[in-house]
């Protein structure tokens, strides 16, 4: 007579076989990876990416979510978990959370399973690219004219944030600059009355190009010239006077240099053992960085014979 097998006897060898297949799955894990791998379990913030996001479509929603592992692993750095925005048009969605395979890891699971998504119409606009003099130009210098390239930039964002934007503005340093220079700056979005907007718009481009002209603030005015002459003439003669075809010139140049001037020399006349009047074109002497009108005087020098009475 057949003995029928013991219902605690079945249940005893089922836990055995699956006590085997758990400590046989462990072992080879630990054979395979040398042993050099966790065990256990593990949770794991993952970023939130979003998938096939439609062109003109920004995305609200969570940026992590944990992930459970349970089983061999070595490095998480790997996990990803994403959301699929296929076909999605502007509106709200509570959709799943996608968990990609790991290798080593014998379970997981993703808490929340489902994320509520809010997808929003981009709105672009075009705005003006101004700028604001941070530092101005060196004493005596002064901004004649300021271009940026481009003149004016895109926009892209939240609706309500973008629709405050009035301009995008660059700050410039012309503390160093005498001549022309550029620069390469960065831009910010600035709504009406000159605040910083800055809810994640995006700014094309970021940064712009700025060409500056600096140059020195000119004055002008009339001084007289000084005939400047060395030498004595020649035995018996005498330096009866020096004309010029013009007492006063026009200077122009640096403000404050111009301001300081009194007076311009005209070069040295040598009138050393002159015996007969003559007449000379003579520069005028230009201090650095100071233009005259005219350059250049006719000097009328006049040489005349001692009597000699007068010398007795």
């Amino acid at each position: 007579m057949n003995q029928i097998p013991s219902r605690d006897n079945s249940r005893k060898k089922n836990g055995l076989k699956i006590i085997s297949v758990i400590l046989a799955v462990l072992l080879w894990f630990y054979v395979v990876n040398e042993g050099s791998y966790k065990v256990g379990q593990n949770n794991v913030a993952v970023d939130l990416t979003y998938d096939n996001i439609q062109e003109g479509i920004q995305v609200q929603g969570p940026e992590q979510v944990t992930v459970k592992l349970w089983g061999v692993f070595q490095e998480t750095g790997e996990i990803q978990a994403s959301v699929d925005l296929e076909g999605k048009e502007p509106g709200v969605y509570t959709l799943p959370v996608k968990l990609h395979p790991v290798v080593g890891v014998l379970f997981t699971s993703v808490e929340p399973k489902t994320v509520d998504v809010t997808l929003e119409e981009l709105q672009e606009i075009i705005v003006p690219v101004n700028y604001n003099i941070s530092a101005k130009p060196p004493a005596g210098y002064q901004l004649m004219d300021l271009l940026t390239e481009p003149e004016r930039c895109l926009i892209k964002g939240d609706q309500e944030e973008a629709k405050l934007v009035t301009s995008v503005v660059c700050q410039v340093d012309l503390s160093n600059t005498k001549s022309i220079d550029s620069f390469e700056l960065e831009v910010a979005a600035r709504d009406k009355d000159g605040n910083l907007v800055d809810g994640g718009l995006e700014i094309i481009p970021a940064v712009v190009k700025v060409i500056a002209v600096v140059d020195e603030i000119k004055g002008y005015k009339e001084v007289p010239i000084i005939v400047v002459h060395e030498g004595e003439p020649g035995e018996g003669y005498r330096l009866k006077n020096i004309g010029l075809d013009t007492s006063m010139v026009k200077i122009v140049g640096n403000n404050f240099a111009v301001e300081a001037i009194k007076e311009i020399n005209t070069g040295i006349i040598d009138i050393s053992e002159a015996s007969q009047s003559f007449t000379v074109n003579i520069d005028l002497q230009a201090p650095e960085g100071i233009k005259l009108y005219p350059a250049q005087v006719m000097a009328d020098i006049e040489i005349e014979k001692i009597v000699e009475d007068e010398e007795e």
